[in-house]
Parts: C-alpha cells; structure tokens; sequence
C-alpha cells in the first residue's frame, strides 16, 4: 500500500523519492584494529566478485563482530530513518526490537591503476563500505586531478536513477581513513582507479536489518 502524506506544517519541504544515503566517523580503534587483522592469509573471495583489484579478502567471525559491535548502531538507525521517510512517519520504530543479520564482510585492496567497475550488492538490503588505509602522497595526486572539470582519481561513485531538474543521478565521494558510508545494496556504485603507488584499503559489508515485535 502507498504511504500517504498528510502535511504537518504550513510549510515544509520534504523528499519522497529516492534512496538515502548515510556517514558515519569510525571510532579510531576500530580502524586500527581493522588494519592490524588484515592478513593475507585470510580467505580470498576476489573469484566471486567483480572488483579488478589485487585483493578481497573475506572477514573471519572475529573482525565480523568488531565491525557490528562499532557500527551497528549506525547501522540500524539508517534503517529506521529510512523507514519513516518512506512511510512519512508512519513507522512506530519504539515498538520494535532490531538484529543485525551481516551474510559478508571483506577487506577491498585496491592499488595503482586498478578499478572496481559498476555494480550492484545482492542478496542483502543494506551494504556498506569504511575507508582504512590510502596511498602515501595521493593528496598531491588529487589536487592535480582537481584541475580538471570533472575529478574522479580512486574515487567512490554512487548512480541511480536519470539526471532532471532539480535532481542529480550520481554522487561522487573522495575517501578519507575512518570514513563509512551506508546505502542500499540495490544502488549502484563503482570506484576510479588512481596512479599513486600504494594501497587504497577499505573493508564492505552486506547485511540486512531483522525486525521484530518489541
């Protein structure tokens, strides 16, 4: 059934189409402890997806449970802001209790010259990605690159959707260690390749939020 919108103010301004996106600051240990797990010994799971990059190394249990025990609260209040925006606050979220149901988490290595073409997350709702590590003198790289009328240099692109008036079809992010972003899995999304020699290191994850009756 449609949600129907009844105004609240004489005035307001509001958005009912389209997805929404989320940030949050990682907490500085989390990072850290992030960085100091990724091992090359970990499982190797670049087979079954679509990046062309050095690595995508699967999370163990361990790092699993770090990452949902820092960034879950994040995580389901994306889920409910994006449920009473869609409903138009009608979504009682108090009367509910919330689980984190995560099916993957896998650190993204990405080096000079290597991309991950557009594409999709399926099989969850949710997908996410934090910045961990960048290669030593990309600054200068990106200024350089800031020359140009459309910069891109190992940049995260969201699409979804056709350009209109009044709304754009693409959202560029330039990373930033302890960066994390939120967003339906069904968006799309891709990563520019960039020329610094170095690591451009994050981690993703695809999960969904289970609700139950409080």
């Amino acid at each position: 059934m449609s949600a129907i919108f009844t105004p609240s103010a004489d005035k307001e301004f509001f958005t009912p189409f389209g997805p929404m996106l989320g940030y949050v600051r990682m907490p500085p240990n989390l990072v850290e402890y992030l960085n100091a797990s990724m091992s090359e010994q970990l499982e190797d799971h670049s087979a079954s997806l679509v990046g062309k990059v050095r690595q995508e190394l699967l999370f163990p249990k361990p790092l699993v449970d770090a990452a949902a025990g820092a960034l879950g609260n994040a995580l389901i209040e994306y889920h409910i802001r994006a449920s009473h925006r869609g409903t138009f606050g009608d979504y009682d979220h108090t009367a509910k209790r919330y689980e984190l149901n995560i099916m993957a988490g896998w650190f993204v290595r990405q080096f000079e010259n290597e991309y991950n073409p557009l594409h999709i997350h399926t099989g969850c709702a949710l997908s996410c990605v934090g910045y961990l590590r960048l290669p030593e003198g990309i600054d200068d790289e990106w200024a350089e690159d800031d020359k140009d009328h459309h910069p891109t240099h190992g940049h995260l692109q969201f699409a979804h959707g056709t350009d209109s008036h009044y709304s754009v079809s693409n959202f560029m992010i330039r990373p930033r260690v302890g960066d994390f972003y939120i967003f339906p899995s069904y968006m799309f999304h891709s990563v520019y390749p960039f020329k610094t020699p170095g690591e451009r290191r994050s981690f993703s994850m695809n999960l969904s939020v289970v609700e139950s009756e409080a």
